[in-house]
């Protein structure tokens, strides 16, 4: 039996997914689906460990990370799954944590993860971190703690799910730019009826230059952007706590958009980004208010889920 299956999403760092792979023990109940997405030539995937599925999409059929974890998650045969970034890496002892709990009946255990330079394996300064190890250190079981927990805690790397959960309500990732994992966090976190917290770190987050979080800033990642950000800010008003979406920059449509130039302008220092953030706004913003109640439509037809 097959109770643990990783999905990783790999494109063009085949040294860093060896040093993941490596992190995973082999045992007989673990599975590693690796899904290349269109590396180059000289950096596809190439792991030699009987545990490990490769899965290669081409140029014609790549839509980013999000459809990768998909395609990853439609073949993973495990009781859990784990989704993990091909440039981090697990923790010394994090399996014998999740052996506590696998016999569980729970959706969702999120744990608590580190974050470290990528090359120095040193703090990186940035501390990509820092919020998922707040959620997690805060949490007491209070209101706030539950919801923060719950609701603000986006990546994919900090949770592990119950597969049959996922299966009955057919969560997916969205295969877009940027933010691919926001909408499938908040629909496991909404829909899930039990789950525990383990303040252990199990994983490690690294910051590297070139990765999607910190590589160039396409018009298409700042469409993808802003619309995600509006839809959020509509979901939360449709669940009933319009008040969070001073997460997602405020919620309001011009709010969220001048708030995310600034962070284009003065966090990443990419002034040239921020104005042409400002310019999709500007000419683009009928068509994003358009767009902005998918959210809400996919949480009205997965209520129904609840009836079966």
């Amino acid at each position: 039996m097959i109770n643990y299956s990783f999905v990783i999403p790999h494109h063009n760092t085949p040294d860093l997914l060896q040093r993941l792979i490596d992190s995973i023990p082999q045992r007989e109940d673990i599975e590693i689906i690796v899904v290349d997405d269109n590396s180059d030539e000289g950096k596809k995937a190439s792991v030699c460990r009987s545990d490990v599925k490769t899965i290669f999409i081409d140029k014609d059929h790549t839509r980013g990370a999000g459809k990768a974890r998909n395609v990853g998650m439609d073949a993973a045969t495990g009781k859990w799954l784990l989704f993990a970034d091909s440039d981090d890496f697990y923790n010394p002892g994090f399996i014998e944590v999740l052996d506590e709990y696998k016999n569980d009946d729970i959706d969702i255990l999120f744990f608590n993860i580190d974050s470290v330079d990528t090359l120095t394996l040193k703090p990186d300064g940035f501390n990509r971190a820092w919020y998922q190890q707040m959620c997690v250190e805060k949490y007491d079981g209070s209101a706030d703690s539950k919801n923060r927990m719950l609701y603000f805690r986006y990546a994919p790397w900090c949770k592990m799910l119950n597969h049959e959960f996922v299966r009955h309500y057919g969560f997916r990732y969205e295969e877009i730019s940027v933010f691919n994992d926001s909408f499938f966090a908040l629909q496991t976190s909404h829909f899930a009826k039990k789950w525990k917290v383990d303040t252990r770190k199990l994983y490690t987050v690294t910051f590297r230059i070139g990765s999607i979080t910190f590589s160039r800033v396409s018009k298409q990642k700042i469409a993808d952007s802003m619309v995600t950000y509006r839809r959020r800010a509509k979901l939360y008003e449709y669940i009933g706590h319009p008040e969070w979406n001073v997460k997602c920059y405020k919620g309001k449509y011009y709010q969220s958009c001048w708030k995310y130039m600034y962070k284009l302008a003065i966090i990443r220092h990419l002034p040239m980004s921020a104005l042409r953030a400002f310019f999709y706004y500007v000419t683009h913003r009928q068509e994003i208010r358009n767009k902005s109640n998918y959210y809400v439509e996919v949480f009205e037809a997965l209520k129904q889920k609840d009836l079966v």
